[in-house]
């Protein structure tokens, strides 16, 4: 199954203790949104919320993407440090708005399959709702999925404590 709405999964682990991954990612997190210029630098990593428990943040960029994820995580004691499971989706009102085209993308290629089922009869304009959604899928992966890829990277950097770090990745 293709999976038409992206969601993401990371899990880290580290041996440095809960207090010290949550001091470095919150050096990396400013704790509000704020509009910055194209050209305003911006020290912070991260914009969101950082707490004992977890973490809720998106990538600071100096460009407008619907598709930047949310990002989501969980600090989990382990014997000896720190496992951080990390959850990548879709902001809740693009997801809805995804939800509801692609609702209707699919029920228009429904639609065509009924009528060449019924009449046996092709036209080129049939292929447009395939075509609709051909194009939803190839925006929303690459847009989310190279969004997702440097979220990760810039995690990944932030957890990584020592070179006996495990970094243990799995998407869906």
């Amino acid at each position: 199954m293709i999976p038409l709405l992206p969601y993401k999964r990371l899990v880290f682990e580290s041996q440095s203790s809960k207090e010290e991954i949550i001091r470095r990612l919150s050096v990396e997190v400013a704790s509000r949104r704020r509009r910055s210029g194209v050209f305003e630098r911006r020290a912070e990593k991260f914009e969101g919320e950082v707490s004992e428990t977890g973490f809720k943040i998106s990538r600071v960029i100096r460009y407008r993407n619907s598709l930047l994820p949310l990002v989501e995580g969980q600090f989990l004691p382990l014997v000896k440090g720190v496992r951080i499971e990390v959850r990548m989706k879709l902001h809740t009102p693009v997801l809805i708005f995804s939800i509801l085209w692609l609702s209707l993308v699919v029920v228009g290629a429904g639609a065509v399959i009924f009528q060449i089922i019924s009449t046996g009869k092709f036209a080129g304009a049939m292929f447009i709702p395939f075509g609709m959604l051909l194009f939803y899928y190839l925006l929303v992966t690459i847009g989310f999925g190279v969004e997702a890829n440097e979220a990760g990277k810039l995690l990944s950097d932030i957890f990584e404590a020592t070179d006996d770090q495990v970094v243990k990745r799995a998407s869906r």
